[in-house]
């Protein structure tokens, strides 16, 4: 009982400092916020994590968790391995879009520079997931053959990050704006919500880049 109690602190916390990281950023993150999110005193919040950046840590490591088993389930698929790659995107930007832990994660991951430990490394993660599954469409044929592995997981990383980023600028007179769901021809924006101006981006810069990266039929 005592463990499960524990556990579910730990838990908590972790939560509760995603909320705050996602919010304020790394620096401007208190402990003291962090415990009146979590509503644990703060002697509680020392028994379990030393320091904020063991928090941190924390945080990063359950954020490449939950998104490296989502898109190892992906990697799993009998499909065109071009398409999962796409998938891969869509399903980063969604998580990216709906789970705090992992949004607070790749926002930490930008802030904080781990070179020591690079498995607390969203982006390292998702480029290593999009490098490999992309390796894997140049032999099965849906990645074109003069198309350099690397770049195409750069380019679909960066992709994935500018995305998410951009329904966050400040609205600007002539700034484009991503259409609405009903609006979006793509399998994937039809079910997605207006607020998911992420996703609908992503998916109008995929079909710009996907005739110079691969054969396969548009859907």
């Amino acid at each position: 009982m005592r463990q499960e109690r524990s556990e579910r602190t730990r838990r908590n916390l972790i939560r509760a400092a995603s909320t705050v990281f996602d919010r304020s950023g790394y620096e401007r993150a208190t402990l003291s916020a962090i415990s009146e999110r979590a509503q644990i005193t703060k002697g509680a919040l020392f028994f379990h994590f030393a320091a904020k950046s063991d928090l941190a840590r924390a945080v990063q490591a359950q954020a490449c968790t939950t998104s490296g088993a989502a898109l190892g389930k992906l990697a799993r698929r009998e499909t065109p391995a071009f398409e999962i790659a796409t998938a891969m995107a869509h399903t980063v930007v969604g998580l990216i879009e709906s789970d705090t832990i992992v949004r607070a994660g790749a926002r930490l991951a930008q802030e904080i520079r781990t070179p020591d430990d690079p498995s607390l490394h969203c982006h390292a993660n998702w480029l290593g997931a999009l490098h490999g599954i992309l390796d894997r469409a140049r032999n099965d044929g849906s990645l074109l053959p003069d198309v350099d592995v690397g770049a195409a997981a750069v380019l679909m990383l960066s992709m994935i990050t500018g995305t998410t980023a951009l329904p966050h600028l400040p609205a600007r007179p002539g700034t484009p704006r991503p259409p609405h769901p009903r609006h979006a021809s793509a399998p994937h924006c039809a079910s997605r919500s207006p607020q998911a101006a992420g996703d609908l981006w992503l998916t109008r810069m995929l079909h710009l880049t996907r005739p110079a990266l691969s054969g396969l039929p548009t859907s």
